[in-house]
C-alpha cells in the first residue's frame, strides 16, 4: 500500500479539517519544544571556553596550555582560591588589561564561574599574570542554542506531518471512519438563515419577558415582606 493517498477525492473536508486541527496542535507542541530546548540548552550543549576581560593586568602574558588560578571573594573580602583553569589564549589590549581565554575550569564546591573576580598565579607557579576580572565571564558553547532549537523543532515537525498524512489519508481504517462522517454531514439539514432570524428573535423575546416577570415578582415578594414587617424600608 505504501503511503499512496487512500480513496482520494472521499471525504475531503472533513479530512481536510482534521489535518488542520491536528497540524495546529503539532506547531502548539512545536512552540513548547522551542521554549523547552532554550531553557535546556545550558544543560545540553558542551562548554568550549569562558573569555575573562581583565582590568590593570600584570606580569607576563600566559602560554596556552598552563594553568592560572581563579579568585572569588573571601572572609572580610579577602580574595581566595576557588579553583583553577588552563589557559586557552591570553590576549593584552592596548589599554593595558587583558582578554583572556580559559578551558572550563575545576572549581571548589559550591563554586561557579560567576564568583570569580581576579586571576593570579597558582601555588608553586612561575606565571606572574594577574588581574581583575571586569564584567561576568563569557561562555562559548560548541555551537549556538538556536541550532538545538531549530533541529528539535524541525524533526517533531517532519515526524507531526508524516504521522498527520498517514492517520488521515493513508491509514484505512480512520480514512474510512472521516469518509462516513463526511457522508453524514451532508445529510444534515441546515437551517436556512431566515429561519436562524426567527429562532434568535423568539431567543431574545422570551429572555426580556423571563426577566420581566421575575422582576415583577421580585418586587411583590420584596413588598410582602417589608409588610409584614421582614424587611426594613430603605
Amino acid at each position: 500500500m505504501g503511503f499512496a493517498l487512500y480513496k482520494p477525492g472521499q471525504g475531503y473536508w472533513v479530512r481536510v479539517m482534521t489535518a488542520a486541527f491536528a497540524g495546529a496542535l503539532v506547531m502548539a507542541a512545536c512552540a513548547w519544544l522551542w521554549s523547552q530546548l532554550e531553557a535546556a540548552s545550558t544543560r545540553l550543549i558542551p562548554v568550549t571556553s569562558y573569555e575573562l576581560a581583565l582590568s590593570t593586568a600584570e606580569g607576563e602574558p600566559v602560554p596556552a596550555g598552563q594553568t592560572i588560578a581563579l579568585f572569588g571573594p573571601g572572609p572580610d573580602g579577602v580574595p581566595v582560591e576557588i579553583g583553577t583553569a588552563v589557559v586557552k589564549a591570553d590576549n593584552p589590549t592596548s589599554s593595558g588589561g587583558d582578554r583572556l581565554l580559559i578551558a572550563p575550569p575545576t572549581l571548589k564546591r559550591d563554586q561557579n564561574i560567576a564568583n570569580v573576580r581576579s586571576v593570579g598565579p597558582p601555588a608553586a607557579s612561575t606565571i606572574t599574570r594577574k588581574g581583575v576580572v571586569v564584567g561576568t565571564p563569557t561562555k562559548n558553547t560548541a555551537f549556538e542554542p538556536l541550532y538545538l532549537q531549530a533541529g528539535g523543532v524541525g524533526i517533531l515537525l517532519i515526524l507531526g506531518t508524516v504521522l498527520i498524512y498517514y492517520l488521515v489519508g493513508v491509514k484505512p481504517a480512520i480514512s474510512e471512519f472521516l469518509i462516513a462522517t463526511d457522508g453524514e454531514m451532508r445529510k444534515v439539514n441546515w437551517s436556512t438563515r431566515k429561519d436562524i432570524i426567527g429562532s434568535t428573535w423568539v431567543v431574545i423575546i422570551w429572555s426580556i419577558l423571563l426577566a420581566t416577570g421575575l422582576f415583577g415578582v421580585d418586587l411583590a415578594f420584596s413588598a410582602f415582606f417589608r409588610l409584614i414587617g421582614v424587611l426594613q424600608g430603605g
